[in-house]
C-alpha cells in the first residue's frame, strides 16, 4: 500500500506509475490504442518513441471453454539493444510494477530503460522488457471502472470519504465508512450491469494465467520469425530435453504487488518458470488469507524514527526540521507529534494555488509522512522542509503536495480530456476487484469487528496503522466473488537447471532493503523459506523495494548474474547502498523534483500512499 492505494476512504496503499511521472516520460507522445485490432495471435505494433505494442486477446473465463467472452490485455515492449538473434540476446523479462493498479504499460514508457540498464550484461546479455496492463487496468478491457467518465461523482465521492476522516476515530467514523463502501459497491454492481462483466474475473489466479498464455505467444511469435534460441543453447547442452520439458520459461521482475503475482504463478506454475525475481515482497498468506494485510506494518515506524536520528544528525544546514539547539532526535520528533496533536483536535484551513478550500488535519500528516518513508533518498530532504515551512504556518507546499499525492481530490483536472498518452487513473474499485477476490469473504463483519481490526493495524504502526486499515475496509461490502481461487500453498518443487517438467529453471530469488514501510524483510524470508534453494538479498537501506530505491552496485551484480546464470547466493546476503538520504551526493537518486510526490522511484510510482 500499498498498495493498495487509492485517494479517499477507501483509497488503497501500495505502490504504481502515476501521471505526472508518465507525462514526463511520455511528453508530447500520442497513441489511440484503439487503432491496434485485438488478436489472438501477438501481433506488435511500433508506438510511442521505439517500443512496440499489442492488444492480445484471452478468455475472459479461464475456467469455462465454452464462454466466449474476452479480455484484451493491453501489453508493451522494449527490445533489446540487439538483435533477438545474437547471441547476447537474453529473451524477454515481464515486469509488473505493483498495485495492484499499476499500469505496466506506462511503466515500461517512463522507466523500462533504467530496468533495462538494470539488468543487462553489455556484451554478454541483453533482454527485451515486457510489461501489461492487467486485467481490469489501465488499457485492457473490459476495465474495472465503476464511475466511468463521471469524474463529478468520483470526486464528490472521494471529498465526502475524506471528510469522514481516519477510521481511527472511533465506532462513528467506522459505521459512516462502512455505508460509503457500501454505495460504492452498489454503484458497481450497476456498472456492471450496464458495462458488462469484468470485476469477477480481475484477481490474480486470472492474471497468472494470462502471464502463461503471453509467454507462449511470444514464443509462437519468435517462432513463425524463424528467430534461433541462441540464448537458451548453454541450458539445452545439459540435458536433452523431451518435449513436455520444452515449455516457454517466464523470466520475470516483480515489485511490491506484483511479489504476490509472482508468488502465485511459480506457485501455479512450477515448471514455467525459469527466473523469478521477487523486490518488496508481500507475505502471500496474509494476503490471501484471514483478516489480510496484518503483516506488513513491522518496520514502518522505525523508519521514522530513523528520519528523526538522521535530521539531528544532518542538522539544520541540510534538514529544515533541525534546530542547532536541539540536544536529540527526541526533540524533533516531540515538536512534530505535539503539532500533529493539535492538528487532530484543531484542523486548520488552507487553499491550494488554485483556491480550492483544504482543511488539514493530523491524518493528512500522518499520511503524507507515511509516503515519504517509500523513498527516503528522494523524500526526506523535500519532506523537512515542506514540514518546517507549515509548522511555521506556510502549507503551500503542504497543499500541493497532498493534492498530487491523492489525499485531496484535485478539482481543477476533474473535466479535462484523457489526451491518449496518460495512463488510466488508478482507480480504487479496481484495487478492491483484485485485492477483495483474493482474500476471504469479510463482507459479513460489522463495526465493532472493523473497529478492532483498525486498532490492530494502529498498534503496528502509529503513524500509518489507520490509513492501511483502508485496504481490507474496502472489502467490507464488496459483491463481486471470483470465478478463480486460489489461497495456496504457496511454494515450489525443487529447481532443476537442467529443466525438468513441473520444476523451475532456477531457484527464486527475493530482495528487500534492510527497512521497508510496507513490506518488510520478515515476509521476504517467510516468504523464500517455502521455495527450496531460494535466496534473500537484503540491501542495506530503506524504501519500498530495492532497485531504483537506492543505488548498490553489489545487489545489480547478484540480479544480473542471475538472469545469466539462474545462481543465486547459497546463504542470506547483505548488499551495500552507496549513499543515504541525507549525503549531499546521492548520484542518479537526488532529488530534482520541486516536490514529495513528484520525487518518486522509478520502479512503479506515482502514488505510493495509494498502493502498496
Amino acid at each position: 500500500m500499498h498498495l493498495v492505494s487509492q485517494s479517499a476512504l477507501i483509497a488503497l496503499s501500495f505502490a504504481l506509475a502515476d501521471a505526472t511521472t508518465f507525462e514526463s516520460a511520455s511528453q508530447a507522445l500520442q497513441l489511440d490504442w484503439d487503432t491496434i485490432t485485438p488478436s489472438g495471435d501477438l501481433v506488435y505494433h511500433d508506438c510511442y518513441d521505439g517500443l512496440q505494442c499489442a492488444r492480445l486477446e484471452v478468455p475472459l473465463d479461464w475456467t469455462n471453454s465454452t464462454d466466449t467472452r474476452t479480455a484484451v490485455i493491453a501489453i508493451a515492449k522494449l527490445p533489446a539493444v540487439v538483435s533477438d538473434n545474437d547471441p547476447s540476446f537474453g529473451g524477454s523479462i515481464f515486469v509488473n510494477p505493483g498495485g495492484p493498479g499499476a499500469s505496466g504499460v506506462s511503466f515500461v514508457l517512463s522507466d523500462g530503460h533504467d530496468l533495462q540498464q538494470y539488468v543487462d550484461k553489455p556484451g554478454r546479455r541483453h533482454y527485451e522488457i515486457v510489461s501489461w496492463d492487467p486485467r481490469g487496468i489501465g488499457r485492457t478491457t473490459p476495465s474495472s471502472d465503476c464511475f466511468r467518465s463521471d469524474a463529478v461523482s468520483r470526486s464528490a465521492w472521494q471529498l465526502e470519504a475524506r471528510g469522514n476522516g481516519g477510521l481511527d476515530k472511533g465506532l462513528d467514523p467506522i459505521k459512516y465508512g462502512l455505508a460509503m463502501a457500501k454505495a460504492l459497491s452498489q454503484r458497481c454492481k450497476d456498472s456492471e450491469h450496464q458495462w458488462g462483466d469484468a470485476m469477477a474475473f480481475v484477481n490474480t489466479p486470472s492474471v497468472a494465467r494470462d502471464m502463461v498464455q503471453m509467454v507462449d505467444k511470444i514464443d509462437e511469435l519468435r517462432k513463425r520469425e524463424g528467430v534461433s534460441k541462441a540464448h537458451d543453447e548453454p541450458r539445452l547442452e545439459l540435458k536433452k530435453r523431451t518435449e513436455e520439458d520444452d515449455v516457454p520459461r517466464l523470466q520475470y521482475i516483480g515489485f511490491s504487488y506484483g511479489t504476490a503475482l509472482g508468488n502465485y504463478f511459480a506457485s501455479l506454475y512450477p515448471g514455467r518458470v525459469g527466473r523469478m525475481v521477487l523486490d518488496g515482497v508481500v507475505n502471500a498468506d496474509d494476503y490471501a488469507n484471514g483478516p489480510g494485510w496484518l503483516t506488513n506494518l513491522h518496520d514502518t515506524d522505525e523508519i521514522l524514527e530513523e528520519f528523526w536520528r538522521g535530521c539531528h544528525q544532518a542538522g539544520p544546514s541540510t534538514c529544515a526540521l533541525a534546530s542547532d539547539s536541539d540536544g536529540s532526535a527526541s526533540e524533533i520528533k516531540a515538536r512534530f507529534w505535539s503539532w500533529v496533536a493539535d492538528l487532530d483536535d484543531i484542523p486548520i484551513p488552507a487553499l491550494s494555488s488554485t483556491g480550492t478550500i483544504v482543511v488539514i488535519t493530523g491524518d493528512d500528516i500522518r499520511k503524507l509522512v507515511g509516503s515519504s518513508l517509500y523513498d527516503p533518498i528522494r523524500t526526506f530532504k523535500l519532506l523537512s522542509t515542506t514540514l518546517q515551512q507549515a509548522m511555521a504556518g506556510n502549507t503551500t507546499g503542504l497543499v500541493s503536495n497532498l493534492v498530487k499525492l491523492g489525499h485531496v481530490p484535485n478539482l481543477d483536472t476533474i473535466c479535462s480530456e484523457n489526451n491518449g498518452t496518460k495512463p488510466a487513473s488508478i482507480l480504487p474499485e479496481s484495487q478492491s476487484a483484485v485485492i477483495c477476490g483474493d482474500g476471504d469473504d469479510i463482507t459479513d463483519k460489522d463495526a465493532s469487528w472493523w473497529y478492532k481490526y483498525v486498532q490492530r493495524q494502529v498498534s503496528k504502526s502509529k503513524l500509518y496503522g489507520s490509513y492501511w486499515a483502508n485496504i481490507r475496509f474496502s472489502c467490507s461490502s464488496w459483491p463481486f466473488r471470483p470465478n478463480l481461487s486460489f489461497k495456496g500453498p504457496f511454494t515450489t518443487p525443487k529447481a532443476f537447471p537442467s529443466l525438468a517438467a513441473g520444476h523451475p529453471a532456477a531457484p527464486l530469488l527475493f530482495l528487500s532493503p534492510r527497512l521497508d514501510p510496507v513490506t518488510p524483510l520478515n515476509s521476504a524470508r517467510a516468504m523464500a523459506a517455502n521455495h527450496p534453494g531460494a535466496a534473500v538479498v537484503i540491501q542495506e537501506s530503506m524504501g519500498h523495494c530495492v532497485i531504483g530505491t537506492a543505488p548498490s552496485d553489489c545487489t545489480k551484480a547478484i540480479v544480473a548474474d542471475y538472469f545469466e546464470s539462474g545462481t543465486v547466493p547459497s546463504e542470506e546476503i547483505a548488499c551495500k547502498a552507496q549513499c543515504g538520504p541525507w549525503d549531499d551526493n546521492c548520484s542518479g537518486y537526488s532529488p530534482a523534483a520541486v516536490s514529495i510526490s513528484e520525487s518518486t522511484s522509478w520502479q512503479f510510482r506515482g502514488n505510493p500512499i495509494l498502493f502498496l
